[in-house]
């Protein structure tokens, strides 16, 4: 019966939308977001994805290394890291990706709201390791939440150029659709998922908004 409750196409939906818009993956999107929808697009095309691979390498293919490390140490039980207990060590990793990601990044001269994202997430995924302490709260909503919040806080300020009514909703829908893939999975209760959401959308959008005045 379990089996079968694995193979129904809701569920190989949730589980699709949950690794394709993975925590680890966010920062990548965020990054593509600022090469390829604001002015960052008019740089050459092999200095954007020279970014973007680089980004992808420090926030998602290093912390993916490590968590498979710790799978095989046997300090993680499985790649979602369902029990709570488990995910202070991923959580330091990810943090000190995401400060290495904001030096690398201010190495490349970005723009100082860019810099400014990589730091809120790492000061999300300390507050979230914090918290997952006493209660577990949703990395994945979270990841989300913070995209959206650059996105919007960019739209805001007139930084995105195409579309940017279209890019705030799909931001916004991004965040409801990994809510409900993390509900239909029982991976989180309905508080979760909207207070992982809501904490990395108002850290990172406060951040930004305070460190980075609109001239």
């Amino acid at each position: 019966m379990t089996e079968k409750k694995h193979k129904t196409p809701g569920r190989l939906t949730a589980h699709i939308i949950s690794d394709l818009f993975s925590p680890l993956l966010a920062p990548t999107y965020g990054m593509a977001v600022a090469m390829w929808l604001t002015r960052l697009h008019y740089l050459p095309l092999g200095v954007r994805l020279w970014a973007t691979l680089g980004v992808t390498f420090i926030t998602a293919i290093i912390p993916v290394t490590a968590i498979a490390l710790l799978i095989r140490a046997g300090k993680v039980s499985d790649t979602s890291i369902s029990d709570p207990r488990q995910r202070t060590v991923p959580y330091l990793v990810s943090i000190l990706c995401y400060i290495g990601a904001a030096v690398y990044i201010n190495a490349l001269k970005a723009p100082s709201w860019l810099v400014v994202f990589f730091v809120g997430a790492a000061v999300v995924s300390t507050l979230s390791m914090l918290i997952n302490r006493k209660w577990k709260i949703s990395a994945h909503t979270g990841g989300t939440g913070g995209l959206a919040a650059i996105i919007f806080w960019l739209a805001l300020n007139g930084y995105i150029e195409f579309s940017p009514l279209a890019w705030v909703s799909a931001g916004f829908a991004l965040v409801g659709i990994m809510a409900w893939s993390r509900l239909y999975l029982e991976h989180h209760t309905l508080m979760q998922v909207f207070a992982g959401a809501t904490l990395a959308f108002a850290v990172e959008y406060g951040l930004i908004a305070l460190l980075c005045p609109v001239l």
